[in-house]
């Protein structure tokens, strides 16, 4: 009685009876040490599988990238002349031909691309270009080509923790880069490239943590069953939508015994209506199965949840019938709060990849600074991706509010919205009013953007 007593007082986690639930391990380790070479390999493989043949996987990947991975360039150095400057070399950046050293794709799309390996493969490599065919290019190397070297490659004392060679503290100094081979089905040892030329975008979870781990990693074997239950149930359903017609014979003959010299009934469906003319006694029946159960679908919709919040994704998203609107409205909210942390990873992607292709342009004369200015003196700013209004007539009436008793600005709710910039608007309004003023239609306008008439109110 006392034990079970202060056992309501202890750590569940730390209990040990096999009375409760499975022992915990006791093995305290790195997760680069627990997810070793051989099991990173069939994460990978299985997570792989089901972003390629399961709609729902993928379609969760699809939805996190939509919420974490387009984002917009803004120059923030205060003079508009090397703003308009510094915006138009980055947007000549940003064209395959230009960004992507294998020419295939723009940076936006390569930023999507990194983030989908990294949320399927725990983590992905972006390699700098300097050399003088390639400067100021990217080549992305996927997460199973960074492995560790089968030779004595480098340095006798390297320390190589899943192709990464680290120091005594921990830090990249080099990663084992391998290039497929025989059609992309086998690896062979490329080269060592330096840590100072590769971004590393990646999951982690701990502070000694090498090499990253996909987030889906606690939902696969979840989306593995679902999708195999899925696959049973209607392969079920097709079977039971076959007519099966069962007869029972109890026609009896003279000596009262069963007559199995009974001609057997023919039943063609492919010809119509049938008339069933059965012997005294005889009955027929179909061969009906209620598939899929109620009970199949309750559950099949609740391990979908639980596999969806490995990325944060409401299950409101994926059936929308599920709540009403301020429920889905409340679920957006908390899901775009989620996502703050991972667009940060990204930002600061995009971040080193701006100040590294600045410096090149300074550096080959193509950007000129003023005078005792460097890359560390240039402001700039990647906008996230906005979300326009759910419901536009309370939502701007709520903006507007904001705006006038000075607790948010419009530049703030234009990036939240559309994700540009206010003064782009406005640039964007003047040189409309001056084409109405040259062609004469001016007084066809509306009033001047900004001013709320409180007064009146539409009706309608």
């Amino acid at each position: 009685m006392l034990s079970g007593l202060l056992r309501r007082f202890s750590y569940d986690g730390a209990t040990t009876s096999k009375n409760q639930r499975k022992a915990a391990s006791s093995a305290l380790s790195s997760e680069d040490a627990k997810l070793t070479a051989s099991k990173r390999k069939v994460l990978q493989g299985a997570a792989r599988d089901l972003s390629r043949n399961f709609s729902i996987a993928a379609w969760a990947i699809r939805k996190h990238l939509d919420f974490v991975s387009s984002f917009k360039f803004q120059s923030r150095t205060g003079d508009d002349g090397l703003d308009r400057e510094i915006e138009r070399l980055m947007s000549w950046w940003q064209r395959p031909e230009n960004c992507d050293v294998a020419g295939r794709h723009g940076l936006a799309r390569m930023l999507r691309l990194a983030e989908e390996r990294r949320t399927v493969d725990g983590d992905v490599f972006l390699l700098k270009l300097t050399g003088q065919r390639v400067r100021g290019k990217l080549q992305a190397i996927e997460s199973d080509r960074v492995i560790d070297p089968r030779d004595d490659t480098g340095r006798s004392d390297a320390k190589w923790v899943h192709g990464v060679n680290v120091n005594d503290a921990g830090r990249a100094l080099g990663f084992a880069v391998h290039k497929r081979v025989r059609g992309g089905k086998s690896l062979e040892m490329d080269r060592v490239v330096a840590a100072r030329n590769v971004i590393h975008h990646g999951f982690f979870d701990r502070f000694d943590q090498v090499r990253g781990v996909s987030p889906l990693a606690p939902a696969v074997n979840v989306f593995r069953d679902v999708y195999e239950a899925a696959d049973y149930a209607l392969a079920k359903a097709k079977v039971s939508q076959m007519f099966g017609l069962v007869f029972y014979r109890e026609a009896l003959d003279a000596a009262g015994t069963l007559d199995n010299s009974t001609d057997p009934y023919e039943v063609d469906f492919g010809r119509g209506p049938v008339l069933l003319d059965l012997e005294p006694g005889d009955k027929a029946e179909f061969l009906e199965s209620k598939t899929p159960a109620t009970e199949f679908q309750s559950f099949a919709q609740l391990m979908i949840s639980v596999a969806l919040k490995s990325l944060d994704i409401p299950f409101s998203f994926f059936d929308e019938s599920f709540t009403n609107f301020y429920g889905s409205r409340g679920a957006l909210l908390h899901y775009q709060k989620a996502c703050e942390a991972k667009r940060a990873d990204v930002r600061d992607v995009l971040r080193k990849l701006t100040a590294w292709r600045m410096s090149l342009w300074i550096d080959d004369g193509v950007l000129s600074l003023p005078a005792g200015r460097g890359v560390s003196d240039l402001n700039w700013e990647w906008i996230p991706a906005g979300l326009a209004w759910w419901d536009p007539a309370k939502e701007i009436r709520g903006d507007v509010e904001a705006i006038n008793a000075g607790l948010r600005t419009r530049s703030e709710i234009r990036a939240e919205k559309y994700g540009d910039d206010w003064i782009d608007v406005v640039d964007q309004l003047a040189r409309e009013r001056q084409a109405l003023e040259d062609r004469g239609l001016l007084d066809d306008a509306d009033a001047a953007p900004g001013v709320v008439d409180e007064g009146t109110e539409n009706d309608e």
